[in-house]
């Protein structure tokens, strides 16, 4: 886990509209010390182009790349330990939601196109339809995941949350969680009943009060808001976040994310994680204005003027 990741060469999509959003993106995902399988999937995308979903259960390294297209789609799954098929679970996941964000439409109507994916993900883990992802031997019922994506376009990003992975931002120095555990701690939180403090170290901070393949009905957390040249995202399972500081995260994410990741991982292992530990990284590099916005919009006069 210490030597260096490889870099990749540029990928973009084959659609013949320019690149709107191009990012630098690295990942690891590890099974650790204590569990015997890995439950913990990653994904990444350009929708209409390449997919690339792990779907071993050892390690897996995403090798930095730079991605560019009209849409970047990112997430990290987590099958929820002691279920049935909880590493099937999370991969399904992954696959269906990269699956669904790749349709023509997807530009259009991203914040729905990711709900309608968590949901349809949700509803055939209830019927044990995971045999049409490639899973041996056909049903399994039972299976339960979080899931937590980020889509990123030129001016918007869009991260849609079921469980307990999280997402954060850096922007300006400044790192913010974009994301609420769906757990028993974080409950208690909103109630009042205990403090900041006593949630980090609740016997219920594992403890979901959410997940998909867990009930009929599940509401998905979608939130959308500015992007920006230099935001740089992580995306992580709780095997990651548990273990190491708010501080730690941003430092992973200011310097070279292949050598973050990594750094990420190590410190939560060597702090006694027993859990699969997985992150994603992602850093903004470039931005176009996409077709038919306000910039391409504006009269001539306005453009010229910077009114």
């Amino acid at each position: 886990m210490t030597a260096p990741l490889p870099r990749l060469a540029k990928l973009s999509s084959d659609s013949e509209r320019p690149a709107a959003v191009s990012v630098e993106l690295a990942g690891l995902s590890v099974t650790g010390p204590v569990r015997r399988r890995n439950e913990d999937r990653l994904g990444w995308s350009v929708p209409g182009d390449r997919v690339w979903v792990p779907t071993r259960q050892g390690d897996e390294r995403i090798a930095a790349a730079e991605l560019a297209g009209p849409v970047v789609v990112a997430a990290v799954a987590d099958g929820l330990g002691g279920h049935a098929g909880g590493d099937l679970a999370s991969r399904f996941a992954i696959t269906t939601l990269l699956d669904r964000i790749s349709s023509p439409d997807t530009l259009r109507r991203l914040p729905e196109a990711l709900r309608d994916a968590f949901l349809e993900t949700n509803g055939r883990l209830l019927a044990g339809d995971l045999g049409s992802d490639g899973a041996p031997g056909g049903r399994h019922l039972g299976g339960q995941t979080t899931l937590t994506a980020l889509a990123l376009t030129a001016d918007t990003a869009h991260v849609a949350h079921v469980g307990d992975c999280r997402a954060y931002r850096l922007r300006d120095e400044a790192l913010e969680l974009m994301t609420t555990d769906h757990s028993q701690a974080m409950e208690l939180l909103r109630m009042r009943l205990i403090r900041p403090e006593q949630a980090a170290t609740h016997p219920g901070r594992h403890l979901l009060t959410r997940s998909l393949g867990g009930d009929v009905s599940v509401r998905v957390d979608v939130r959308s808001g500015a992007v920006r040249e230099g935001d740089a995202y992580l995306l992580c399972s709780d095997g990651v976040w548990s273990g190491v500081s708010s501080g730690e995260i941003l430092a992973a994410l200011e310097g070279d994310l292949a050598v973050g990741v990594q750094d990420l991982v190590a410190r939560s292992l060597a702090r006694g994680c027993d859990d699969n530990a997985s992150v994603i990284a992602l850093r903004v590099l470039h931005l176009a204005a996409p077709l038919g916005s306000d910039a391409v919009r504006r009269p001539l006069w306005r453009r010229v003027l910077g009114a």
